[in-house]
């Protein structure tokens, strides 16, 4: 669902064999330069998160990479290993970044096309656009609909799928079910349960809180 003050950041491993002829099987590593059209000093703590998602699909990322920034620079350059058999044959792709720091998602890109048949991809420059952290409260009593909505909670993805019969909340490569939407302590705020109510997610547009198992979770921000 991405440590340096002036070298380039590595968010997973390059490869650094090149392949010739091209080699369909063998992981392939993809660059970008993040930009918000202007040097900046990034503060310390900025998670940076990129992503490889299908275009037109479900945005569930093919690949992704995080990691904490300390001293960092924009522009800044990344880098993703892609491994070719997450990939669909014929399926279009495109890169997106954001960056994040105080709990709070604060940039995010576009969708940027880019040809992944190639053994080095580079998606050039990568603009960043302010995230609004602050839309319209929910309105806890409105009708539910069916959505898919990604969330970042620290270094994690949390994936959240609604429907007006219940969700599925995806959190660490397990799948609890909890029943559907009702108002949650706080106005604007629609919260989910299992059946125990030991497992519990509160969303309240931009963010949300959950528990699993009567464990609590960091704080998250609303990617898509």
């Amino acid at each position: 669902m991405i440590r340096l003050p002036i070298f380039p950041v590595v968010l997973a491993a390059i490869v650094l064999t090149a392949c010739s002829p091209f080699d369909e099987t063998a992981p392939r590593t993809l660059t970008a330069t993040l930009s918000v059209g202007e040097a900046a000093r990034l503060p310390d703590g900025t998670l940076v998160l990129i992503e490889l998602v299908p275009v037109g699909g479900d945005d569930e990322a093919v690949a992704e990479a995080s990691a904490v920034l300390e001293e960092a620079d924009l522009p800044l350059e990344v880098s993703l290993t892609v491994d070719p058999a997450r990939l669909t044959e014929g399926e279009n792709y495109a890169v997106r970044a954001g960056l994040a720091w105080d709990g709070e998602l604060r940039w995010l890109s576009d969708d940027v096309p880019v040809d992944v048949r190639r053994q080095r991809i580079n998606a050039g420059e990568i603009r960043l656009h302010p995230f609004d952290t602050s839309p319209p409260a929910m309105d806890a009593a409105a009708a539910v609909t069916s959505e898919e909505a990604i969330f970042l909670c620290s270094d994690g993805i949390v994936i959240l799928n609604r429907s007006p019969e219940g969700a599925t909340l995806s959190v660490e490569d397990e799948d609890i079910a909890m029943g559907p939407a009702m108002a949650g302590e706080q106005e604007g705020v629609l919260r989910h349960e299992s059946a125990d109510g030991q497992t519990w997610f509160d969303d309240a547009g931009a963010t949300a809180r959950y528990a699993v198992e009567g464990e609590a979770g960091p704080d998250c921000v609303r990617l898509y």
